[in-house]
């Protein structure tokens, strides 16, 4: 199994709905890492249509030792309305403050991270939340088998990537990881295909080689639903793109080496 990160560079592009939505979806089991610095937990009130208590999350791992993270993260670790014994959910901090008592914490919890994958047999899923405010959470990264960077593919979204994402890209190439990276696009739109009209080849014109993989679906409705069937536009869109990020995580790997290669 593997290790994914999912963020954007810009607000509101279908990162924290998608990773609900994959988690319901897949034929694997999954654990969601909710590590957003804004905190509040959206994934926990839409999961569980507010009805489970923000009584946990990451911010717990601070008072362990590294040593225990493996366990500690089990321990806090939800499961799914659904999907009891296939997916789970570790909730981000109550509030961006408490992000500050997490900057020791990611490091050892990328590792730990990457060892229930290995191990555990489990994908897992960790939504950073927009790249501008994730701070230490890109400790991640170097654990991670992709990064995974959502955008919208209106005008203005699409421009954020242009100027935005050459760093990300010199900054993954610092850890010798720039082939984990590959794009995410959110299409389509209910006010009609003139309001989000770039597809994957425009997008890839400016993406410096970065791979845009099969885009997700936009439906407002169904990705703010805790109630997922797997039928209808929006959950068959997420279950291709788990197929093409499979198969770029292969890819990444041949690439890059490296010790495990995901399943």
């Amino acid at each position: 199994m593997a290790l994914h990160i999912l963020t954007s560079l810009s607000g509101s592009p279908g990162v924290t709905s998608t990773a609900l939505t994959w988690a319901q979806v897949s034929d694997r089991p999954t654990l969601l890492i909710e590590a957003d610095p804004a905190g509040g937990s959206p994934m926990l009130c839409i999961g569980w249509g507010g009805a489970h208590p923000h009584d946990r999350s990451i911010l717990d791992l601070a008072v362990h030792p590294t040593t225990e993270y493996v366990e500690r993260i089990w321990e806090l670790a939800i499961p799914l309305p659904g999907r009891e014994r296939q997916a789970w959910l570790v909730p981000t901090v109550g509030m961006a403050a408490q992000m500050k008592s997490l900057m020791g914490v990611f490091g050892p919890m990328g590792e730990a991270l990457a060892r229930i994958s290995r191990d555990s047999h489990v994908d897992v899923l960790v939504d950073i939340g927009r790249l501008g405010a994730a701070g230490a959470s890109t400790q991640l990264w170097q654990y991670a088998d992709t990064v995974l960077l959502f955008t919208d593919t209106t005008l203005a979204a699409l421009n954020t990537l242009a100027v935005g994402s050459p760093a990300l890209v010199d900054e993954l190439d610092g850890i010798g990881a720039r082939h984990r990276l590959a794009v995410v696009p959110l299409l389509g739109d209910e006010k009609g295909a003139s309001h989000r009209p770039y597809g994957a080849r425009e997008i890839g014109g400016i993406t410096d080689g970065v791979p845009v993989l099969t885009g997700v679906a936009r439906d407002a409705k169904a990705a703010g639903s805790r109630v997922w069937g797997k039928r209808g536009r929006y959950p068959l869109s997420v279950k291709r793109l788990i197929a093409g990020v499979d198969q770029h995580a292969r890819e990444a790997h041949a690439v890059l080496g490296g010790e495990r290669a995901p399943a």
